[in-house]
């Protein structure tokens, strides 16, 4: 994806900082693999291409770095992360002793307009299955997440799930590339989000657990290649 192209995609966003949109883009581009694992990168070239400065920048990458999305060599730059399947079982091990968590706060928690938004959310996934979209899919994913992390208010897990999430889109993205696993997620997502419009705890503890299975599955899937 070139530059201008980029840009129209994904503008800016209304009193965003400028380090955060530096961190928000350079995400998107390492978990689309528009950066690929073990690709170098230098400051410079995403100052360019970002048109931004180097301070908002550098705050990115020292984030992402905290994130494992971005390796720091000493003496020799860096590099986007390779991904590593055992380093990804045990990331599903953690997700599955939190995830469960934020999903119970927030579908307790939820509040009329914010199940409403669920359901429309839910209607998203439904329509990314139907039409095997997976920009649709990614979208309504981000909004998703997001609406959970708000609803749930709890910035000890929030701040652990957001580091996660980013390594699982990546690893869901290369994995797409090898199985048809885009209307399963989908629909997957779509269960659990009408289960919090819902206010039904149980039922989105299950389309969780659920969704984790199909992400381990997918990640022996990928231990069976290698």
């Amino acid at each position: 994806m070139d530059k201008t192209e980029f840009s129209k995609l994904f503008p800016i966003i209304k009193n965003e900082s400028q380090a955060a949109r530096a961190y928000r883009l350079l995400e998107l581009r390492i978990v689309s693999l528009d950066l690929k694992p073990g690709q170098a990168i230098t400051e410079s070239e995403l100052c360019d291409y970002l048109d931004l400065g180097r301070t908002p920048v550098r705050e990115a990458l020292q984030r992402l770095a905290q994130e494992w999305l971005i390796k720091v060599l000493p003496r020799r730059g860096m590099i986007v992360s390779e991904v590593d399947l055992q380093c990804q079982m045990r990331l599903i091990e953690a997700r599955r002793a939190m995830e469960g968590s934020l999903i119970r706060i927030a579908t307790r928690k939820a509040s009329k307009d914010q199940r409403e938004q669920f359901r429309t959310l839910a209607a998203g996934f439904r329509e990314a299955a139907g039409k095997a979209d997976e920009f649709i899919l990614s979208e309504t994913d981000s909004a998703f997440n997001q609406l959970v992390f708000e609803v749930a208010g709890n910035e000890f897990l929030v701040s652990a799930l957001q580091r996660m999430h980013a390594l699982s889109r990546r690893f869901w993205k290369i994995q797409s590339q090898f199985e048809d696993i885009l209307h399963v997620t989908a629909t997957t997502h779509a269960d659990l989000a009408d289960a919090i419009a819902s206010g039904d705890a149980e039922a989105a503890i299950t389309a969780t657990e659920k969704l984790l299975d199909n992400v381990e599955a997918y990640t022996r899937a990928a231990l069976d290649r290698s």
